[in-house]
C-alpha cells in the first residue's frame, strides 16, 4: 500500500468500469441473439476475453507511453508526496471506491475506526457493507447526491466496526473525473465523531440540570418573595408591600388626577373570641375576615394585614362614595360568617373607616391617620 499512488488508483478505478461497461454489453448482446456473431455462450466469452486483453494493452501502452515520455514522472512525484502526507498521517479515514462502492484504496486511519487489522482487509469489499442496515438507504441517497452535485459535506451516519458494534461518524465525499469529465470513482473522508458525541451528551445534561436547577432557584425566588410581601395567616400582602403600593397608587392618583380611598378595618371583640375560645379559634376569625375582603375586592384593589386585627384596603380609583358601597358590601357578607367553637356559632363583625385622596387629603400619612380616626369613630358608635 505504501507504493501505491493516485494514477495506480484512477487506472484500477479505469480498469473496473470499462470492463463492467464491457461485459454488460455482451451480456446484453448474447440476450438481444445475433447482434455480433452467432449466439452461442462460448462465442460470446471468447469475445470478451479478447476484449480484456485489448483493453489492458491499450491502456498499459498509453501509461508506459506517457511515463517514458515524461509527463507523468513529475505528478507522480507529487502524488506520493501528497499520499505520505495525507493519507498515511491523516486522523480521519480516507478512503477511495469505484462508482459502485467497491474499495479500492484505504488508509490505515480506515482500518483502526473500524476495528480491522489492516486497510487491505477493505479492498474489493462493498462500502455499504459498513452501514447497518437502517442506514443503507441513507448511504445510497448520499452516493447519488455525490454522483449528482459533485460533492457532500458533513452527514452523519452510524457505522459499522468489525465485531458488529456501531459508532457515530461524520462522512464528506466527492466524485472524482478524469481530464474528459468523466466520473472514475468517488474519495470519503470519514471522522470518528464518538468523543464528540459524548461531549456533546454531557454538555445537554450539564444544560438540562443547570435548566432544573434554574428552575428550581426561579420557585424559590417566587416562594420567598412572596413570603416577603405575603402575611402567613391570612395569605393578604403585608405591611410591607402595603407601603409601597401605597406610594405607587398615590404616584398614579397625582399624575393622572383621580382619587382612591384607603379603608381600615378592625374586627370586633377579637379579644373576647381570643380570651374565651382560645388564640386558635381568634387566628380562624382573621383568617375567615381575610378571605372575606380577597372575595370582595375588585381585581386592581389591594388588601393588607396591616397588624393584628386590623387590615388597610387601597380602593384604585375609588372616591368616598365607591368606597362606601363597597364596604356596605363587605359589612353584608359579614353577616354570614360565623366560626364553631364548644358547639357553639360565633359570629365575626368589623368595624371600617375611609379616607379619600385628595378629598381629605394629599398626603399618604394624614390618609392613613384620618381613615384610622374614622374606624376609632366607628367603633365608639358600635359600643352605645
Amino acid at each position: 500500500m505504501k507504493d501505491t499512488n493516485f494514477n495506480t488508483l484512477f487506472k484500477r478505478a479505469f480498469f473496473i468500469q470499462i470492463i463492467t461497461g464491457w461485459t454488460l454489453l455482451l451480456f446484453t448482446s448474447y440476450l438481444i441473439e445475433e447482434i455480433w456473431i452467432q449466439n452461442s455462450i462460448v462465442s460470446h466469452i471468447g469475445l470478451w476475453a479478447i476484449g480484456l486483453v485489448g483493453i489492458y494493452l491499450s491502456t498499459y501502452w498509453r501509461y508506459n507511453f506517457f511515463r517514458e515520455n515524461g509527463t507523468t514522472h513529475e505528478d507522480t512525484q507529487i502524488s506520493s508526496l501528497i499520499y505520505h502526507a495525507v493519507m498515511e498521517t491523516s486522523p480521519d479515514s480516507i478512503a477511495i471506491t469505484d462508482m459502485l462502492g467497491n474499495y479500492i484504496f484505504a488508509n490505515k486511519q480506515t482500518a483502526v475506526i473500524h476495528g480491522y487489522d489492516s486497510p487491505e482487509e477493505f479492498l474489493g469489499n462493498s462500502a455499504f457493507s459498513l452501514f447497518p442496515f437502517n442506514e443503507i438507504s441513507k448511504a445510497v441517497q448520499s452516493m447519488s447526491r455525490t454522483r449528482a452535485d459533485g460533492i457532500l459535506r458533513n452527514i452523519e451516519f452510524n457505522l459499522l466496526r468489525k465485531d458488529g458494534t456501531t459508532f457515530p461518524a461524520e462522512l464528506s465525499a466527492a466524485l472524482i473525473k478524469n481530464k474528459s469529465g468523466v466520473p472514475l470513482a468517488f474519495i470519503a473522508v470519514t471522522r470518528d465523531v464518538t468523543e464528540r458525541k459524548h461531549i456533546a451528551d454531557q454538555l445537554n445534561d450539564m444544560n438540562e440540570k443547570l435548566r432544573q436547577q434554574l428552575t428550581e432557584i426561579e420557585k424559590l425566588q417566587m416562594i420567598l418573595h412572596e413570603q416577603a410581601i405575603q402575611d402567613p395567616l391570612t395569605g393578604l400582602y403585608n405591611r410591607r408591600y402595603m407601603e409601597e403600593a401605597l406610594k405607587q397608587e398615590h404616584a398614579r392618583a397625582t399624575r393622572d388626577g383621580q382619587a382612591f380611598s384607603v379603608v381600615m378595618v378592625d374586627m370586633n371583640d377579637l379579644k373576647k373570641i381570643n380570651d374565651g375560645y382560645g388564640h386558635i379559634m381568634g387566628d380562624e376569625a382573621i383568617k375567615q375576615a381575610g378571605n372575606l375582603l380577597k372575595e370582595r375586592i375588585r381585581a386592581e384593589d389591594i388588601a393588607c394585614r396591616y397588624g393584628g386585627d386590623e387590615f388597610l384596603v387601597i380602593l384604585h380609583n375609588a372616591s368616598s362614595e365607591t368606597a362606601r358601597q363597597c364596604t356596605q358590601q363587605w359589612e353584608n357578607r359579614a353577616k354570614e360568617l360565623s366560626i364553631t367553637s364548644k358547639n357553639k356559632n360565633i359570629p365575626i363583625s368589623f368595624s371600617i373607616g375611609i379616607a379619600t385622596y385628595p378629598t381629605d387629603s394629599s398626603h399618604i400619612e394624614e390618609l392613613i391617620l384620618l381613615a384610622d380616626a374614622s374606624l376609632y369613630a366607628a367603633k365608639s358608635k358600635r359600643s352605645y
